[in-house]
Order: C-alpha cells, then sequence, then structure tokens
C-alpha cells in the first residue's frame, strides 16, 4: 500500500501547483492518472478474500517493518512495537463493509527540532491525506455507474465538483481520527515524526453526504446508495 500512499500524496501536491493553463491541463491529467490507478487498486481490494486479506496484512506488515527499522524509525515512547502497529493498520486498510472502505487511513510525517512539532505536523498532513482519499473513494464509486445506473453522467461531473470544492470542510471533520501508527527517528539532529490516522468509514459517509444536504436531494439519495451497498 505504500504506492497508494504515496500517489495520494502526489495527488496532494499537484492541487497546490500554479493555475497557469498549461499547468491546470497538466495537472487535470496526471489526477485523472491518479484516480484510474486509485480505482484499479480499490477494486482488487475489495475483492480479495478474508484469508487472503490475512496474509497479505501479516507479509506487508512484517515487510514495511523491517524496510523501517532499516532507516532508523522505532514506536514513539508509550507506543506499541512496531509490527503490531503496522499489522492494525494493514487490517484496516484491507477492511470494506460493502464496497466503502471500513476505515480511512491516512499517513504522512513531519520533522523538527522539537518532537512535539513534528507529531503535529504529521497529524495534520495525515488528516488531509485521510480527505485526500475520501475525495477518491467518491470517484471510485462514481466510476462504476456504468454498472449500476445510479448516477448519469452529468451527475457524476456534478458530485466530483462537489466534492472537490468542499475539501475545506471535509478537513474539518476529521478531528475523531485515531492514530494506529506512530513512530520517530532522529535525523540530522532533528526529530521526524511519522504516524497513520485512521477514520470511521460511516462517519465519512455521513460527511460526504452533509455535502448535499441543501444542494440537490436527488443526488444525494444516489451517493447515498451508492454508499450504502
Amino acid at each position: 500500500m505504500k504506492k497508494t500512499f504515496l500517489m495520494t500524496l502526489i495527488a496532494l501536491s499537484i492541487s497546490g501547483m500554479s493555475c497557469a493553463q498549461s499547468d491546470t491541463e497538466n495537472t487535470a491529467k496526471k489526477q485523472e492518472t491518479v484516480q484510474q490507478e486509485f480505482v484499479k487498486e480499490r477494486r482488487a481490494q475489495a475483492k480479495m478474500a478474508k484469508n487472503l486479506i490475512e496474509q497479505k496484512v501479516l507479509k506487508d506488515a512484517k515487510k514495511q517493518a523491517k524496510q523501517l527499522k532499516k532507516e532508523g524509525w522505532q514506536p514513539a515512547p508509550g507506543t506499541l512495537p512496531l509490527e503490531k502497529q503496522l499489522t492494525d493498520v494493514y487490517t484496516r486498510m484491507y477492511t470494506y463493509e460493502g464496497r466503502f472502505p471500513k476505515y480511512f487511513i491516512g499517513r504522512s510525517s513531519g520533522r523538527s527540532t522539537s518532537a512535539g512539532m513534528a507529531r503535529k505536523q504529521a497529524l495534520t498532513r495525515a488528516r488531509v491525506d485521510v480527505a485526500s482519499q475520501m475525495k477518491l473513494e467518491v470517484a471510485a464509486l462514481t466510476e462504476e455507474t456504468d454498472m449500476n445506473t445510479e448516477l448519469s453522467a452529468g451527475e457524476v461531473e456534478t458530485v466530483a465538483k462537489m466534492v472537490d470544492t468542499s475539501q475545506t470542510m471535509i478537513q474539518q471533520s476529521l478531528g475523531r481520527t485515531e492514530v494506529v501508527l506512530d513512530i520517530v527517528r532522529t535525523l540530522d539532529g532533528k526529530t521526524e515524526s511519522q504516524v497513520a490516522v485512521s477514520y470511521d468509514g460511516n462517519l465519512a459517509k455521513e460527511t460526504l453526504l452533509s455535502i448535499f444536504e441543501k444542494e440537490d436531494a436527488e443526488i444525494k439519495q444516489k451517493l447515498q446508495n451508492l454508499l450504502t451497498k
């Protein structure tokens, strides 16, 4: 899943680029590519059988724990061993309710001379990562309308635009995230903190649906149908 995290961070950096015409066109193309890759990977995850998920969780957690230790990372004081933290992260990442994630996992890092400030930076960025993933998840669902015929092409575009313009509101709703990975290391005299936060999928659904509360009741109902399948 490191690939997914990397793609999400790329999407976030793309959104802050210049608004010049040529850059805008390039950004749109890159965002579309990221979205397509996300949709493809998300569908594959949703189809995984439970026993395969358990095997992949253990494999991914062990592999990444080994790599992180090699890079000097260790559990933050008072937290669980690295392997256990990563097992929890990957278990949540691969758990779905229907076609929608049961949890959203956002991950990022921060660096400062102050350990507290480094962790604060990491938490803020991880929540931004969650918001970006929620946006991509809606795109994944609406792209499947050729199979479920819930939304018309025009409605899919409307949903995408409204979710895109509501990123600030989505980020503000992420106060109830749970820290599931909390690791630190010292690099060049500074403390680097890396965290992963978990956001409940049901809360994510409520947040997404609230965007359409006063806008379009019909689209809201169709989106609700997609989110609950």
